[in-house]
């Protein structure tokens, strides 16, 4: 059964965001450390050879984009400005209830 983070998140699976000056679409939510997996729709793909000049798969460059601020006490600024407001309320409750 999956968290209730990745419950929370998984609506956002698909989304294009803009964080730290890249942009991306979310494609997997990581429950521990909380963060998104983002890969980039920017990104032009190219057909590399092997050694012997075959063809291989060349992978979509991704990133990984941590939920908590720098400080790690709120949620991360550029994400919480692209959240709906009521997403991102229930996300800052969820990272930071006390236990």
């Amino acid at each position: 059964m999956p968290s209730s983070l990745i419950r929370l998140l998984e609506p956002m699976i698909g989304q294009t965001l803009q964080l730290k000056g890249h942009t991306g679409r979310v494609i997997d939510i990581l429950n521990d450390p909380p963060a998104l997996v983002l890969q980039d729709d920017t990104a032009e793909t190219h057909v590399h050879c092997d050694y012997l000049g075959r063809p291989q798969e060349n992978a979509v460059p991704s990133w990984t984009l941590s939920l908590l601020s720098d400080t790690g006490n709120t949620l991360h600024p550029d994400l919480q400005r692209q959240l709906d407001p009521k997403l991102a309320f229930a996300l800052q409750q969820h990272l930071f209830k006390p236990d």
